[in-house]
């Protein structure tokens, strides 16, 4: 007869070595541009060009360590919640997303340039590469 193996901790509690307990992971928000449409605003491979893709892709490794509440309690992304798709939008909405309440962020700090899409499960889905802030026009 084998003797019963102990049961362990999850790894989230188990202290390894001489480092501490790290506590119980939070899920973080990721991007996903599985759903990116080139018809409106630019290519990925425009913005690569234009130099725009490295800093989006550090602006995504910064609020990708946040939780999708954080990211947008600190305004490094913006809902609209109150209108369906923006009213006075360069962009034609896709046919295949109507109930999305639609979000954008901006790839540094200051930038006028943005992604556009929708966040869904902690994903958020960029649809519009917008260099030129017309998915939202503002008078700024």
């Amino acid at each position: 007869m084998r003797p019963k193996k102990e049961k362990k901790d999850p790894a989230y509690i188990r202290e390894q070595g001489k480092r501490e307990s790290q506590g119980k992971k939070t899920r973080t928000i990721s991007f996903s541009l599985s759903k990116h449409i080139k018809a409106e605003g630019q290519s990925i491979e425009e913005w690569d060009k234009l130099g725009l893709l490295s800093d989006l892709f550090l602006r995504i490794k910064f609020v990708g360590q946040f939780s999708t509440q954080k990211a947008l309690q600190e305004k490094y992304i913006k809902q609209y919640t109150k209108v369906d798709f923006p009213p006075d939008s360069k962009f034609k909405q896709p046919k295949h997303l109507s109930n999305e309440t639609w979000a954008v962020m901006h790839i540094t700090g200051t930038s006028k340039e943005v992604v556009a899409g929708y966040i869904e499960d902690d994903i958020f889905y960029i649809i519009f590469l917008d260099k030129e802030h017309e998915f939202w026009p503002s008078s700024k």
